[in-house]
């Protein structure tokens, strides 16, 4: 997806609260945010979001010295998602349909995103997703493209989130499926890295790997060519996230689920869905020849 106008305040809105959680030097902070503004002004604004994003974000990681300011967040909602993670599964064990109860799980932990907002009840969250249907439920393609791949790739999203991914993983392997499951190769915002895989168990149930770079969402430029090896290789992607799916969403002959939970009005826009939905979305988007 392409920036919209409306991207740009939020970007600065996301800066000034990775500055008050970086330092409290008010030199720093002011050269930061004057330093961002310089990069909007000679940055061109039809380029993808996810690139603007990681841009801006790195601007502040520089600036500042501090590689991580979303890392006591982070660290917060991994707890919170480890002492969830016993209740959910077997939540899903007794549900009538184990593999949708289990999405929809990873679902919810789609709100654990602090690009739109730091403030988040985890648990509440999980009980309106478990309450609620999907507004977009491809589960029963889901269901079947699970038993006819050997192969899934599953693209994650946020710490804490990775605990909830863990769930519906663990399902899809009871379907003799082997997941690799991609992560950041370092911080940016509160995206999942190598340690929040680890915390979470995911390297019991799945193959991990990196994308290889710190962006936000997919830059295929910036990959490394194992993970776009494994991109190019797999049969299936479970794609977590609105920056994945801003990244991905018109990606060609490539069969991808996304798992979101729909929080930006020009996302919202683009799906057909209101703000709040939450959504399972199958995309299969075929190349077309030129003159057909």
């Amino acid at each position: 997806m392409k920036t919209h106008l409306e991207c740009i305040p939020c970007f600065l809105r996301q800066v000034l609260e990775a500055l008050d959680m970086s330092t409290n030097d008010e030199d720093i902070r002011e050269k930061t945010l004057r330093e961002v503004m310089s990069y909007f002004l000679r940055e061109k604004w039809n380029k993808n979001t996810p690139e603007l994003g990681t841009n801006v974000h790195r601007i502040v990681k520089r600036i500042t010295g501090n590689s991580d300011p979303y890392e006591k967040l982070k660290e917060k909602y991994n707890r919170l998602a480890l002492n969830l993670y016993p209740k959910l599964k077997q939540i899903v064990k007794s549900s009538e349909c184990p593999l949708l109860t289990a999405a929809k799980i990873a679902i919810s932990g789609n709100a654990i995103d602090f690009g739109p907002r730091t403030v988040i009840d985890i648990e509440k969250e999980l009980q309106n997703v478990l309450q609620q249907g999907l507004a977009i439920s491809d589960i029963d393609q889901l269901e079947d493209s699970s038993l006819r791949t050997k192969k899934i790739l599953y693209l994650a999203d946020n710490a804490g989130e990775t605990f909830l991914d863990r769930i519906l993983i663990e399902e899809l392997v009871k379907r003799e499926v082997k997941v690799t499951y991609v992560v950041k190769d370092a911080a940016i915002l509160n995206d999942a890295t190598f340690q929040d895989a680890e915390i979470s168990g995911i390297a019991q149930v799945a193959r991990v790997i990196s994308t290889g770079t710190d962006c936000m969402g997919i830059l295929f430029n910036e990959c490394s060519d194992e993970f776009l090896k494994e991109f190019k290789m797999s049969e299936l992607v479970i794609s977590k996230g609105q920056g994945n799916y801003e990244s991905l969403n018109d990606t060609l002959n490539k069969e991808i689920f996304f798992l979101l939970k729909i929080k930006c009005p020009l996302i919202a826009e683009n799906i057909g869905y209101n703000v709040g939905s939450l959504v399972l979305k199958r995309c299969f988007n075929k190349c077309v020849p030129t003159g057909t």
